[in-house]
């Protein structure tokens, strides 16, 4: 299954992770769905890729490395986020 990885390209914070997305739209989509109206990020600031979905270690935080579109270990002060497992993401 593939896994979609959406994050702000300024600053490589995590927005959301969509295991099995259709595609990268509507992962984008998906990208602001819990976000409030005064939390929503300009599209042209959203960045999506893919990585296989057992890439993920549940005891680890991520954030995004920006110019190699990859995830890189984080502390949760540098934006670092973690990822739950199984259907309540838990």
């Amino acid at each position: 299954m593939t896994t979609y990885v959406t994050y702000d390209t300024r600053s490589g914070q995590i927005l959301s992770v969509h295991h099995g997305a259709i595609d990268a739209t509507e992962a984008r989509a998906g990208a602001q769905h819990h976000r409030p109206d005064d939390a929503k990020i300009n599209d042209e600031h959203i960045g999506v890729f893919t990585i296989p979905s057992d890439a993920l270690d549940k005891e680890d935080l991520y954030k995004v490395d920006v110019d190699r579109k990859v995830l890189v270990a984080a502390t949760a002060e540098e934006g670092g986020v973690g990822f739950g497992f199984g259907e309540a993401g838990g």
